[in-house]
């Protein structure tokens, strides 16, 4: 049984004050019912699933994990490449940073409708 999924964009820009100029759209978040966490699926590396999970003791901070090991309910992420922001300044937006790319990515915390 598939469970209904949200799915956010996630571009790459210039960040000017509280927005993104020159936007490029480079991948998509999933965020299925009942997971606490995203799937994140890039264009340059297709065929990779990156997990987005929200710090346990910050809750404007987020960690990009490459690895997921599924235990029933449960899983556990495993080897970190990334963070993310919620700044309160860029209202729309979740700031991703992935620190080998070098490179800062942004996405949409408003969900896509799908139909």
């Amino acid at each position: 049984m598939n469970l209904p999924s949200e799915k956010f964009e996630i571009f790459v820009g210039f960040r000017k004050e509280n927005a993104i100029d020159a936007k490029l759209l480079v991948g998509a978040a999933f965020k299925d019912s009942g997971n606490s966490y995203y799937k994140i699926r890039l264009m340059m590396f297709p065929g990779y699933t990156y997990y987005l999970v929200k710090n346990r003791d910050t809750p404007t901070r987020y960690t990009v994990y490459s690895r997921l090991i599924s235990r029933g309910k449960d899983g556990k992420f495993l080897n970190p490449v990334g963070t993310a922001l919620l700044d309160s300044k860029l209202q729309s937006y979740l700031e991703i940073k992935f620190p080998l790319l070098r490179a800062h990515m942004y996405m949409s915390l408003f969900p896509i409708i799908q139909t």
